[in-house]
């Protein structure tokens, strides 16, 4: 609500302002007299105002309420009109405002009590106390004081928790976002971090093997000037320590590809529930599921299909507008896995328009079966799906929506080597 006002600027205090003398001053107009409305069109002012024109604000709600004493009109619903601009000044006006509209409304109200029990002859009548004496007018004044106290500070701090949550917490869309770009940090992280680890350990094992072998072609060069014979000792030599750094090397990779504590993760298929959820919030009716039994695949496969995943979901989120559907289906036979990931974008765009609009024609058939999409998209899954068997096929139905499917027929063999 807090951002909703924010962004709407005047629009948002009207509509807040028009509701609560529609709704408020019309139950103040039908349980008290026609004088009430006075009252209640001064406090949805002040709620127009709080905004902009906070200290206008406050000061009508005091004379709102000094004209509710001076009319001796019965307290009612308009004194939830001050709740209701408490809260919202509390959440969006300046320090020095917001505890001055605080003690303003306590001060305003305790008027309005102190007037309703000790000085009008009729207000306490009217809530069905005839009989009081100086003690009962008291208690009354006290526990209704206490109430009024403990209202005004429960719509102020909560004024305070919504503008709070609302800029230091976020709204669903705003973690669904944060979850979308975690989703892509983490992916482009837990890459990165790999090649860094894979850079630095080939890197000092080269310089090592390197240092040897040119330790063993120095000595060899002296050698041979001594006997010529050691040329082949030496040879032998220098080929036994380029044959240790290559099996140094395939034991290095082999151990990369089999880690799995790392610093940063990799993504797996596994995280693709997460960033369901997050484009759920983010206003799309996404569905994942897999059918058949699922098999255990190398780190790097996983990796491999949860980035054609998030880049095709990308794709829909660029391109489709909200409340598209969009399915994330995953089926496993005893050897392979396809990928398919469709949605209804075209669908949900033509919404609205006429049959005219609407039509597409037999050309439009001719190319969604004939011509294949590219782009640099494209080509990137295609090029992942290749490193473990794997094509990509993407195609635009007519008049409903996008679908990519990635096939691995031989992902089994191909990802668990």
């Amino acid at each position: 609500m807090i951002r909703w006002i924010q962004s709407r600027n005047w629009s948002a205090t009207a509509l807040l302002a028009g509701f609560s003398l529609l709704f408020l001053g019309g139950i103040d107009l039908f349980l008290s007299d026609f004088s009430s409305i006075y009252i209640s069109l001064i406090f949805s002012a002040a709620i127009f105002l709080a905004v902009r024109l906070p200290w206008v604000a406050i000061a009508l709600v005091v004379s709102g309420s000094g004209a509710a004493v001076g009319l001796d009109i019965k307290p009612g619903a308009n004194g939830l009109m001050i709740v209701l601009f408490l809260v919202v000044i509390a959440a969006l006006a300046s320090q020095p405002a917001r505890f001055v509209a605080l003690l303003a409304s306590i001060v305003s109200g305790a008027a309005v009590l102190a007037n309703a029990v000790f000085f009008s002859s009729r207000l306490l009548s009217s809530f069905g106390v005839f009989s009081y004496n100086a003690n009962a007018q008291i208690s009354i004044f006290v526990v209704g004081l206490i109430m009024i106290v403990s209202l005004n500070l429960l719509a102020w701090l909560l004024g305070r928790l919504l503008i709070t949550r609302s800029q230091h917490v976020g709204t669903s869309f705003d973690r669904a976002v944060a979850e979308r770009t975690q989703a892509r940090l983490g992916l482009e992280v837990a890459e990165q971090n790999e090649r860094f680890e894979i850079a630095r350990d080939i890197s000092e094992l080269v310089i090592q093997r390197i240092s040897a072998t040119i330790s063993i072609a120095e000595g060899g060069v002296y050698a041979t000037k001594a006997d010529p014979a050691a040329a082949s000792r030496i040879l032998e030599q220098a080929a036994d320590s380029a044959r240790s750094a290559h099996a140094e090397l395939r034991r290095l990779f082999d151990m990369l590809n089999k880690l799995n504590q790392v610093n940063a993760a990799p993504p797996r298929i596994d995280d693709l529930d997460s960033l369901v959820i997050a484009f759920r919030e983010l206003g799309y009716n996404i569905s994942l599921k897999h059918d058949g039994e699922r098999f255990e695949i190398s780190e790097g496969a996983e990796l491999a299909i949860y980035r054609i995943a998030f880049d095709a979901l990308e794709n829909v989120r660029n391109h489709a507008p909200f409340g598209t559907d969009v399915t994330v289906d995953f089926s496993w036979t005893n050897q392979g896995m396809q990928l398919l990931i469709k949605d209804n974008g075209t669908e949900v765009s033509n919404r609205g328009l006429s049959l005219e609009e609407l039509a597409y024609t037999v050309e439009e058939d001719r190319k969604s079966l004939t011509e294949s999409i590219r782009g640099a998209g494209i080509t990137a899954m295609s090029e992942r799906a290749g490193l473990y068997g794997g094509a990509i096929e993407a195609t635009k139905v007519p008049g409903v929506g996008f679908t990519l499917s990635a096939i691995f027929p031989n992902l089994k063999d191909t990802a668990t080597e």
